[in-house]
Protein backbone atom coordinates (compact mmCIF):
# COMPACT_ATOMS: atom_id res chain seq x y z
CA UNK A 1 0.00 0.00 0.00
CA UNK A 2 1.64 3.62 -1.05
CA UNK A 3 2.26 6.01 2.32
CA UNK A 4 -0.77 8.58 0.80
CA UNK A 5 -3.18 5.49 0.99
CA UNK A 6 -1.76 4.88 4.99
CA UNK A 7 -2.47 8.13 5.52
CA UNK A 8 -5.39 9.09 3.47
CA UNK A 9 -8.27 8.73 6.15
CA UNK A 10 -6.52 9.90 9.14
CA UNK A 11 -5.37 13.14 7.66
CA UNK A 12 -8.68 13.06 5.72
CA UNK A 13 -10.72 12.44 8.88
CA UNK A 14 -8.65 15.12 10.92
CA UNK A 15 -9.37 17.53 7.74
CA UNK A 16 -13.09 17.28 8.67
CA UNK A 17 -13.12 17.64 11.78
CA UNK A 18 -11.16 20.43 11.59
CA UNK A 19 -13.26 22.05 9.08
CA UNK A 20 -16.77 20.73 10.62
CA UNK A 21 -15.07 22.73 13.82
CA UNK A 22 -14.58 25.74 11.75
CA UNK A 23 -17.94 25.86 9.97
CA UNK A 24 -19.88 25.14 12.79
CA UNK A 25 -17.84 28.08 15.25
CA UNK A 26 -17.61 30.51 11.57
CA UNK A 27 -21.25 30.06 11.15
CA UNK A 28 -21.85 31.78 14.84
CA UNK A 29 -19.16 34.23 14.36
CA UNK A 30 -20.06 35.41 11.26
CA UNK A 31 -23.33 36.15 12.13
CA UNK A 32 -22.01 38.02 15.17
CA UNK A 33 -19.50 40.21 13.25
CA UNK A 34 -22.49 40.70 10.80
CA UNK A 35 -24.86 41.96 13.48
CA UNK A 36 -22.05 43.25 16.03
CA UNK A 37 -19.63 45.60 13.38
CA UNK A 38 -20.72 48.47 11.49
CA UNK A 39 -20.64 48.02 8.03
CA UNK A 40 -17.67 49.79 7.50
CA UNK A 41 -16.27 47.41 9.97
CA UNK A 42 -17.08 44.17 8.45
CA UNK A 43 -15.81 45.54 5.02
CA UNK A 44 -12.64 46.49 6.54
CA UNK A 45 -12.39 43.19 9.23
CA UNK A 46 -13.39 41.26 5.69
CA UNK A 47 -10.56 43.46 3.33
CA UNK A 48 -7.60 42.89 5.66
CA UNK A 49 -8.15 39.01 6.08
CA UNK A 50 -8.53 39.16 2.37
CA UNK A 51 -5.36 40.32 2.09
CA UNK A 52 -4.13 37.70 4.27
CA UNK A 53 -4.15 35.50 1.81
CA UNK A 54 -2.32 37.18 -0.59
CA UNK A 55 1.01 36.70 2.34
CA UNK A 56 1.77 33.39 1.13
CA UNK A 57 2.76 35.48 -2.03
CA UNK A 58 6.17 36.51 -0.48
CA UNK A 59 7.44 33.09 -0.06
CA UNK A 60 8.20 33.44 -3.48
CA UNK A 61 6.95 29.92 -4.25
CA UNK A 62 9.69 28.19 -1.36
CA UNK A 63 6.67 27.06 0.54
CA UNK A 64 6.03 24.59 -2.40
CA UNK A 65 9.87 24.23 -2.37
CA UNK A 66 9.94 23.36 0.93
CA UNK A 67 6.83 20.24 0.72
CA UNK A 68 8.73 18.95 -2.57
CA UNK A 69 12.02 18.76 -1.05
CA UNK A 70 11.20 17.38 2.28
CA UNK A 71 8.93 14.64 0.56
CA UNK A 72 11.92 14.03 -2.02
CA UNK A 73 14.73 13.84 0.21
CA UNK A 74 13.81 12.27 3.10
CA UNK A 75 12.83 9.37 1.19
CA UNK A 76 16.63 9.22 0.32
CA UNK A 77 17.95 10.40 3.37
CA UNK A 78 19.86 13.77 2.12
CA UNK A 79 19.30 15.26 5.62
CA UNK A 80 22.33 17.51 5.12
CA UNK A 81 21.19 18.75 1.77
CA UNK A 82 17.73 19.26 3.48
CA UNK A 83 19.06 21.19 6.23
CA UNK A 84 20.81 23.99 4.16
CA UNK A 85 17.98 24.36 2.09
CA UNK A 86 15.65 24.90 5.14
CA UNK A 87 17.70 26.95 6.93
CA UNK A 88 18.25 29.01 3.98
CA UNK A 89 14.47 30.06 3.36
CA UNK A 90 14.01 30.76 6.98
CA UNK A 91 15.94 33.06 7.24
CA UNK A 92 15.61 34.73 4.35
CA UNK A 93 11.66 34.76 4.84
CA UNK A 94 12.53 35.97 8.60
CA UNK A 95 14.66 39.05 6.89
CA UNK A 96 11.94 40.19 4.16
CA UNK A 97 8.96 39.63 7.07
CA UNK A 98 11.00 42.52 9.20
CA UNK A 99 11.97 44.55 5.71
CA UNK A 100 8.27 44.17 4.75
CA UNK A 101 6.56 45.54 8.38
CA UNK A 102 8.59 48.49 7.96
CA UNK A 103 6.81 49.32 4.50
CA UNK A 104 3.15 48.58 5.43
CA UNK A 105 3.54 50.16 8.52
CA UNK A 106 4.51 53.45 6.12
CA UNK A 107 1.97 52.75 4.05
CA UNK A 108 -1.07 52.82 6.66
CA UNK A 109 -2.29 56.30 5.79
CA UNK A 110 -2.50 56.14 2.33
CA UNK A 111 -4.36 52.67 2.65
CA UNK A 112 -6.86 53.42 4.89
CA UNK A 113 -7.55 56.87 3.19
CA UNK A 114 -7.83 54.89 -0.37
CA UNK A 115 -10.09 52.33 1.06
CA UNK A 116 -12.59 56.09 1.90
CA UNK A 117 -12.07 55.31 5.93
CA UNK A 118 -13.94 57.64 7.31
CA UNK A 119 -11.72 60.13 9.48
CA UNK A 120 -14.40 59.44 12.87
CA UNK A 121 -12.85 55.55 12.19
CA UNK A 122 -9.25 56.37 11.04
CA UNK A 123 -7.84 55.81 14.04
CA UNK A 124 -9.23 53.11 15.47
CA UNK A 125 -8.70 51.36 12.56
CA UNK A 126 -4.85 52.55 11.98
CA UNK A 127 -4.14 50.68 15.00
CA UNK A 128 -6.12 47.38 13.72
CA UNK A 129 -4.17 47.69 10.30
CA UNK A 130 -0.90 47.85 12.71
CA UNK A 131 -1.52 44.98 14.86
CA UNK A 132 -2.68 42.59 11.67
CA UNK A 133 0.15 43.14 9.82
CA UNK A 134 2.64 42.71 13.05
CA UNK A 135 0.98 39.50 12.99
CA UNK A 136 1.58 38.89 9.19
CA UNK A 137 5.25 39.54 9.71
CA UNK A 138 5.58 36.77 12.73
CA UNK A 139 3.45 34.31 10.33
CA UNK A 140 4.84 34.60 7.43
CA UNK A 141 8.63 32.69 8.39
CA UNK A 142 6.75 30.38 10.67
CA UNK A 143 4.28 28.98 7.63
CA UNK A 144 7.57 26.92 6.99
CA UNK A 145 7.12 24.72 9.13
CA UNK A 146 3.24 23.10 8.44
CA UNK A 147 4.97 22.62 4.27
CA UNK A 148 7.59 20.59 5.96
CA UNK A 149 4.56 18.71 7.88
CA UNK A 150 3.08 18.46 4.63
CA UNK A 151 6.38 17.22 3.17
CA UNK A 152 6.33 14.34 5.25
CA UNK A 153 3.19 13.33 5.18
CA UNK A 154 1.80 14.10 8.39
CA UNK A 155 -0.68 16.85 7.80
CA UNK A 156 -3.37 15.19 10.33
CA UNK A 157 -0.97 16.79 12.87
CA UNK A 158 -1.29 19.98 12.07
CA UNK A 159 -4.59 19.46 10.86
CA UNK A 160 -5.65 18.62 14.94
CA UNK A 161 -3.41 21.72 16.37
CA UNK A 162 -5.77 24.17 13.44
CA UNK A 163 -8.78 22.52 15.50
CA UNK A 164 -7.58 23.21 18.80
CA UNK A 165 -6.34 27.44 17.84
CA UNK A 166 -10.18 26.76 15.72
CA UNK A 167 -11.60 26.96 19.40
CA UNK A 168 -9.66 29.03 21.10
CA UNK A 169 -10.16 31.61 18.61
CA UNK A 170 -13.81 31.71 18.43
CA UNK A 171 -14.14 31.60 22.68
CA UNK A 172 -12.33 34.71 22.42
CA UNK A 173 -13.63 36.98 19.73
CA UNK A 174 -17.25 35.92 20.73
CA UNK A 175 -16.42 37.13 23.83
CA UNK A 176 -14.85 40.46 22.72
CA UNK A 177 -17.93 40.83 19.92
CA UNK A 178 -20.57 40.86 22.79
CA UNK A 179 -18.47 42.33 24.96
CA UNK A 180 -17.81 44.95 22.39
CA UNK A 181 -14.29 45.37 22.45
CA UNK A 182 -12.20 47.77 19.98
CA UNK A 183 -11.45 46.73 16.67
CA UNK A 184 -7.69 46.73 17.36
CA UNK A 185 -7.81 43.97 20.23
CA UNK A 186 -10.07 41.49 18.18
CA UNK A 187 -8.15 42.30 15.72
CA UNK A 188 -4.98 40.81 17.99
CA UNK A 189 -7.06 37.73 19.38
CA UNK A 190 -7.28 37.06 15.54
CA UNK A 191 -3.76 36.92 14.36
CA UNK A 192 -2.15 35.57 17.43
CA UNK A 193 -4.73 32.51 17.13
CA UNK A 194 -3.54 32.55 13.79
CA UNK A 195 -0.01 32.41 14.69
CA UNK A 196 -0.01 29.66 17.43
CA UNK A 197 -0.65 26.36 14.83
CA UNK A 198 3.11 27.84 13.25
CA UNK A 199 4.49 27.51 16.43
CA UNK A 200 3.32 23.96 17.06
CA UNK A 201 3.80 23.10 13.68
CA UNK A 202 7.59 23.70 13.90
CA UNK A 203 8.02 21.64 17.13
CA UNK A 204 6.15 18.66 15.87
CA UNK A 205 8.36 19.17 12.58
CA UNK A 206 11.74 19.60 14.24
CA UNK A 207 10.63 16.27 16.25
CA UNK A 208 9.96 14.35 13.03
CA UNK A 209 13.90 15.79 11.45
CA UNK A 210 16.12 14.35 13.51
CA UNK A 211 19.64 15.89 12.22
CA UNK A 212 18.12 18.76 10.80
CA UNK A 213 19.74 22.24 11.48
CA UNK A 214 17.79 25.90 10.77
CA UNK A 215 21.01 27.66 12.63
CA UNK A 216 21.85 30.71 10.11
CA UNK A 217 24.92 29.09 9.95
CA UNK A 218 23.62 26.34 7.52
CA UNK A 219 22.60 29.61 5.47
CA UNK A 220 23.52 28.50 1.63
CA UNK A 221 21.96 30.40 -1.53
CA UNK A 222 23.55 27.93 -3.79
CA UNK A 223 20.79 25.00 -2.32
CA UNK A 224 18.18 27.26 -2.84
CA UNK A 225 19.41 28.42 -6.53
CA UNK A 226 18.89 24.88 -7.87
CA UNK A 227 15.62 24.98 -7.34
CA UNK A 228 14.88 27.89 -8.51
CA UNK A 229 13.12 27.05 -12.28
CA UNK A 230 10.48 25.54 -9.65
CA UNK A 231 10.00 28.02 -7.04
CA UNK A 232 9.26 30.83 -9.11
CA UNK A 233 6.84 28.76 -11.42
CA UNK A 234 5.25 27.70 -7.62
CA UNK A 235 5.50 31.38 -7.27
CA UNK A 236 3.42 32.90 -10.22
CA UNK A 237 1.47 29.64 -10.09
CA UNK A 238 0.15 31.05 -6.50
CA UNK A 239 -0.16 34.55 -7.28
CA UNK A 240 -2.53 33.46 -10.15
CA UNK A 241 -4.48 31.17 -7.06
CA UNK A 242 -4.64 34.41 -4.91
CA UNK A 243 -6.19 36.45 -7.39
CA UNK A 244 -8.49 33.98 -7.97
CA UNK A 245 -9.30 33.47 -4.48
CA UNK A 246 -8.85 37.18 -3.15
CA UNK A 247 -9.41 39.67 -5.69
CA UNK A 248 -13.13 39.89 -5.74
CA UNK A 249 -13.41 41.85 -2.19
CA UNK A 250 -10.57 44.11 -3.29
CA UNK A 251 -11.58 44.88 -6.59
CA UNK A 252 -15.22 45.83 -5.10
CA UNK A 253 -13.46 47.86 -2.87
CA UNK A 254 -11.49 49.79 -5.81
CA UNK A 255 -14.43 50.02 -8.01
CA UNK A 256 -17.42 49.96 -6.06
CA UNK A 257 -16.25 50.89 -2.06
CA UNK A 258 -15.39 49.03 0.81
CA UNK A 259 -18.98 49.11 2.12
CA UNK A 260 -20.67 46.75 -0.68
CA UNK A 261 -17.81 43.80 0.25
CA UNK A 262 -20.80 43.17 2.96
CA UNK A 263 -22.92 42.22 0.08
CA UNK A 264 -21.19 40.24 -1.84
CA UNK A 265 -19.60 38.32 1.40
CA UNK A 266 -22.87 37.35 2.46
CA UNK A 267 -23.47 35.54 -0.90
CA UNK A 268 -19.58 34.16 -0.89
CA UNK A 269 -19.58 32.65 2.31
CA UNK A 270 -21.22 29.36 0.99
CA UNK A 271 -19.19 29.29 -1.77
CA UNK A 272 -16.21 29.50 0.34
CA UNK A 273 -17.91 26.70 3.22
CA UNK A 274 -18.13 24.19 0.12
CA UNK A 275 -14.31 25.03 -0.65
CA UNK A 276 -12.89 24.49 2.96
CA UNK A 277 -15.60 21.02 2.25
CA UNK A 278 -13.71 19.84 -0.64
CA UNK A 279 -9.78 20.33 0.47
CA UNK A 280 -9.92 18.30 2.78
CA UNK A 281 -10.13 15.42 0.53
CA UNK A 282 -7.22 16.56 -1.79
CA UNK A 283 -4.80 17.22 1.53
CA UNK A 284 -2.34 14.46 0.74
CA UNK A 285 -1.90 14.98 -3.00
CA UNK A 286 0.97 17.50 -3.31
CA UNK A 287 3.40 15.68 -1.17
CA UNK A 288 2.40 12.03 -2.83
CA UNK A 289 2.95 13.34 -5.58
CA UNK A 290 5.95 14.62 -4.81
CA UNK A 291 7.17 11.45 -3.65
CA UNK A 292 6.06 9.53 -6.43
CA UNK A 293 7.24 11.76 -9.12
CA UNK A 294 10.94 11.59 -6.95
CA UNK A 295 10.52 7.56 -7.46
CA UNK A 296 9.67 7.47 -11.22
CA UNK A 297 6.50 5.91 -10.04
CA UNK A 298 3.99 6.81 -13.48
CA UNK A 299 1.56 4.20 -12.41
CA UNK A 300 1.09 5.47 -8.80
CA UNK A 301 0.55 9.19 -10.09
CA UNK A 302 -2.34 7.65 -12.28
CA UNK A 303 -3.88 5.71 -9.96
CA UNK A 304 -3.30 8.79 -7.03
CA UNK A 305 -5.26 11.31 -9.77
CA UNK A 306 -7.44 9.32 -10.68
CA UNK A 307 -9.25 8.16 -7.41
CA UNK A 308 -9.25 11.59 -5.63
CA UNK A 309 -10.47 13.08 -8.80
CA UNK A 310 -13.41 10.35 -8.68
CA UNK A 311 -14.08 10.74 -4.94
CA UNK A 312 -13.96 14.48 -5.54
CA UNK A 313 -16.85 14.24 -7.94
CA UNK A 314 -18.48 11.43 -5.70
CA UNK A 315 -18.69 13.68 -2.42
CA UNK A 316 -18.89 17.31 -3.67
CA UNK A 317 -21.64 16.97 -6.29
CA UNK A 318 -24.29 16.37 -3.34
CA UNK A 319 -22.59 19.18 -1.16
CA UNK A 320 -23.00 21.34 -4.07
CA UNK A 321 -26.38 20.23 -4.87
CA UNK A 322 -27.86 20.63 -1.60
CA UNK A 323 -26.28 24.00 -0.83
CA UNK A 324 -27.69 25.04 -4.20
CA UNK A 325 -31.24 24.12 -3.68
CA UNK A 326 -31.37 25.47 0.17
CA UNK A 327 -29.37 28.62 -0.67
CA UNK A 328 -31.31 31.03 0.76
CA UNK A 329 -32.04 29.64 4.03
CA UNK A 330 -28.37 29.01 4.42
CA UNK A 331 -27.82 32.17 3.78
CA UNK A 332 -29.50 33.46 6.78
CA UNK A 333 -29.08 30.81 9.11
CA UNK A 334 -25.19 32.74 8.49
CA UNK A 335 -26.10 36.34 8.80
CA UNK A 336 -29.30 36.54 10.41
CA UNK A 337 -31.09 38.49 7.37
CA UNK A 338 -34.44 38.66 8.02
CA UNK A 339 -34.47 37.94 4.21
CA UNK A 340 -32.43 37.41 1.55
CA UNK A 341 -32.21 40.48 -1.37
CA UNK A 342 -32.59 38.49 -5.00
CA UNK A 343 -28.81 39.80 -5.53
CA UNK A 344 -27.41 38.74 -2.78
CA UNK A 345 -29.05 35.00 -3.84
CA UNK A 346 -27.89 35.10 -7.66
CA UNK A 347 -23.99 35.77 -5.96
CA UNK A 348 -23.93 32.74 -3.88
CA UNK A 349 -25.59 30.90 -6.73
CA UNK A 350 -22.87 31.91 -8.97
CA UNK A 351 -19.88 31.25 -6.81
CA UNK A 352 -20.87 28.05 -5.45
CA UNK A 353 -21.09 27.04 -9.02
CA UNK A 354 -17.72 28.51 -9.63
CA UNK A 355 -16.54 26.71 -6.61
CA UNK A 356 -17.73 23.53 -7.63
CA UNK A 357 -16.92 23.68 -10.95
CA UNK A 358 -13.20 24.41 -10.05
CA UNK A 359 -13.01 21.11 -7.38
CA UNK A 360 -14.09 18.71 -10.49
CA UNK A 361 -11.75 20.54 -12.87
CA UNK A 362 -8.69 21.87 -10.96
CA UNK A 363 -8.50 20.80 -7.45
CA UNK A 364 -7.01 17.11 -7.89
CA UNK A 365 -5.30 17.87 -11.09
CA UNK A 366 -3.19 20.94 -10.33
CA UNK A 367 -2.12 19.29 -7.17
CA UNK A 368 -0.94 16.07 -9.02
CA UNK A 369 -0.04 17.87 -11.83
CA UNK A 370 2.35 20.51 -10.38
CA UNK A 371 4.54 18.35 -8.11
CA UNK A 372 5.13 15.97 -11.17
CA UNK A 373 7.02 17.68 -14.05
CA UNK A 374 3.91 19.47 -15.85
CA UNK A 375 4.20 22.92 -13.13
CA UNK A 376 5.45 25.40 -16.57
CA UNK A 377 1.97 24.03 -18.24
CA UNK A 378 0.11 24.75 -15.11
CA UNK A 379 1.64 27.83 -15.02
CA UNK A 380 0.55 29.68 -18.39
CA UNK A 381 -3.15 27.98 -17.47
CA UNK A 382 -3.52 29.55 -14.09
CA UNK A 383 -2.04 33.33 -15.23
CA UNK A 384 -4.83 33.23 -18.29
CA UNK A 385 -7.42 32.46 -15.57
CA UNK A 386 -6.63 34.43 -13.13
CA UNK A 387 -6.04 37.56 -15.95
CA UNK A 388 -9.37 36.60 -17.03
CA UNK A 389 -11.18 36.80 -13.47
CA UNK A 390 -10.09 40.05 -12.86
CA UNK A 391 -10.76 41.96 -16.04
CA UNK A 392 -13.81 40.62 -16.50
CA UNK A 393 -14.70 40.96 -12.91
CA UNK A 394 -13.74 44.57 -13.21
CA UNK A 395 -15.56 45.39 -16.39
CA UNK A 396 -18.61 43.66 -15.05
CA UNK A 397 -18.54 45.58 -11.37
CA UNK A 398 -19.11 48.88 -13.62
CA UNK A 399 -21.42 47.33 -15.45
CA UNK A 400 -23.70 45.36 -13.45
CA UNK A 401 -22.73 46.24 -9.83
CA UNK A 402 -21.69 43.39 -7.05
CA UNK A 403 -23.07 40.45 -8.84
CA UNK A 404 -20.79 41.18 -11.84
CA UNK A 405 -17.94 40.59 -9.89
CA UNK A 406 -19.54 37.09 -8.99
CA UNK A 407 -19.91 36.31 -12.83
CA UNK A 408 -16.52 37.93 -13.45
CA UNK A 409 -15.22 34.75 -11.67
CA UNK A 410 -17.48 32.11 -12.99
CA UNK A 411 -17.22 32.34 -16.21
CA UNK A 412 -13.44 32.04 -16.58
CA UNK A 413 -13.52 28.86 -13.85
CA UNK A 414 -15.98 27.43 -16.52
CA UNK A 415 -14.29 27.95 -19.71
CA UNK A 416 -10.94 27.23 -18.43
CA UNK A 417 -11.34 24.21 -15.90
CA UNK A 418 -13.31 22.61 -18.50
CA UNK A 419 -11.94 23.86 -22.19
CA UNK A 420 -8.52 23.67 -20.27
CA UNK A 421 -7.28 21.70 -17.31
CA UNK A 422 -9.64 18.93 -18.23
CA UNK A 423 -7.89 18.11 -21.73
CA UNK A 424 -4.28 18.34 -20.03
CA UNK A 425 -5.27 15.86 -17.72
CA UNK A 426 -6.37 13.80 -19.74
CA UNK A 427 -3.50 13.59 -22.22
CA UNK A 428 -1.37 13.41 -18.94
CA UNK A 429 -2.96 10.04 -17.91
CA UNK A 430 -3.39 8.38 -21.69
CA UNK A 431 -6.63 7.66 -21.37
CA UNK A 432 -9.08 8.39 -24.17
CA UNK A 433 -11.93 10.86 -23.02
CA UNK A 434 -14.59 8.29 -22.37
CA UNK A 435 -12.30 5.93 -20.76
CA UNK A 436 -11.56 9.45 -18.02
CA UNK A 437 -15.27 9.62 -17.83
CA UNK A 438 -16.43 5.81 -17.62
CA UNK A 439 -13.76 5.99 -14.72
CA UNK A 440 -15.84 8.36 -13.13
CA UNK A 441 -18.71 7.47 -13.43
CA UNK A 442 -18.10 3.64 -11.99
CA UNK A 443 -19.09 3.34 -8.83
CA UNK A 444 -20.67 6.65 -8.66
CA UNK A 445 -23.61 6.90 -11.04
CA UNK A 446 -25.99 4.93 -9.57
CA UNK A 447 -25.22 6.76 -5.56
CA UNK A 448 -25.58 10.12 -7.27
CA UNK A 449 -28.60 9.58 -9.27
CA UNK A 450 -30.43 8.35 -6.08
CA UNK A 451 -29.27 10.97 -3.79
CA UNK A 452 -30.52 13.70 -6.88
CA UNK A 453 -34.20 11.43 -7.02
CA UNK A 454 -34.29 11.98 -2.81
CA UNK A 455 -33.12 15.74 -3.04
CA UNK A 456 -35.59 16.83 -6.04
CA UNK A 457 -38.49 14.89 -3.64
CA UNK A 458 -37.81 16.83 -0.27
CA UNK A 459 -38.16 20.08 -2.45
CA UNK A 460 -40.97 19.43 -4.18
CA UNK A 461 -42.78 17.70 -1.33
CA UNK A 462 -41.62 18.94 1.43
CA UNK A 463 -39.95 21.99 0.95
CA UNK A 464 -37.50 23.85 3.19
CA UNK A 465 -38.73 27.83 4.57
CA UNK A 466 -37.03 30.18 3.55
CA UNK A 467 -36.21 30.66 7.80
CA UNK A 468 -35.17 27.26 8.53
CA UNK A 469 -32.38 26.52 11.03
CA UNK A 470 -29.94 23.94 11.37
CA UNK A 471 -31.42 21.34 12.20
CA UNK A 472 -34.14 21.52 9.51
CA UNK A 473 -31.94 21.55 6.83
CA UNK A 474 -28.99 18.97 8.80
CA UNK A 475 -32.01 16.08 8.45
CA UNK A 476 -32.84 16.81 5.12
CA UNK A 477 -29.34 16.26 4.08
CA UNK A 478 -28.66 13.26 6.12
CA UNK A 479 -31.53 11.77 4.64
CA UNK A 480 -30.37 12.32 1.04
CA UNK A 481 -26.28 11.09 2.02
CA UNK A 482 -27.13 8.19 3.52
CA UNK A 483 -27.92 5.96 0.62
CA UNK A 484 -24.81 7.84 -1.02
CA UNK A 485 -22.46 6.83 1.47
CA UNK A 486 -24.03 3.32 1.29
CA UNK A 487 -23.92 2.75 -2.55
CA UNK A 488 -20.73 4.43 -2.77
CA UNK A 489 -18.72 2.43 -0.25
CA UNK A 490 -16.75 0.91 -3.19
CA UNK A 491 -15.47 4.08 -4.36
CA UNK A 492 -14.57 5.40 -0.85
CA UNK A 493 -13.08 2.55 0.46
CA UNK A 494 -10.69 2.38 -2.68
CA UNK A 495 -8.85 5.25 -1.56
CA UNK A 496 -6.77 3.17 1.54
CA UNK A 497 -7.11 -0.03 -0.33
CA UNK A 498 -4.40 -1.84 -2.89
CA UNK A 499 -6.08 -2.89 -5.95
CA UNK A 500 -5.79 -3.00 -9.65
CA UNK A 501 -4.32 0.19 -11.58
CA UNK A 502 -7.03 2.76 -11.32
CA UNK A 503 -8.05 3.43 -15.13
CA UNK A 504 -6.70 0.50 -16.29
Amino acid sequence: MAEWQRRFWSTTASGYVGVVTRMLLGLVLFRTMFQQFSHAEFGFWALLWSLFGYGILLDFGFGFTAQKAVAEKSAIGDMAGLSKLLATILWTFIGMAVLLLVVFLALREPFLARMGVLAADREEFGRAYAVFFVGLAIMFPMGLFPEILRGLQRIDLANWVGTLTTLLNFGFLYWGLTAHWSLALLMGISVTTSVLPNLVAAVLAIQRLPGISFSPKGFEWRSVRAQMGFSLTAYLITFSNMLLAKSDQLVISLTLGVALVTIYQAGYKMGEMLGLFSVQLQQVLSPAAAALHARGDESGLRDLLLRSSRLTWLLVTPCYLLSAVYLEPLIRLLTGMAGVPRNTWWIGQALLLAVYSSQLTNSCSKRVLMMSGDSKRLLFISLAEAGANVLLSIILAYQIGVLGVAIGTLIPTILVGWGWVIPVTIRKLKLPFRSYVGYHLQGTLVPLLVFSVMLAGLAWWVPAAAGSGFLELGWRGLLCMAPLMFLGREVIRGMSRTGGEAGG
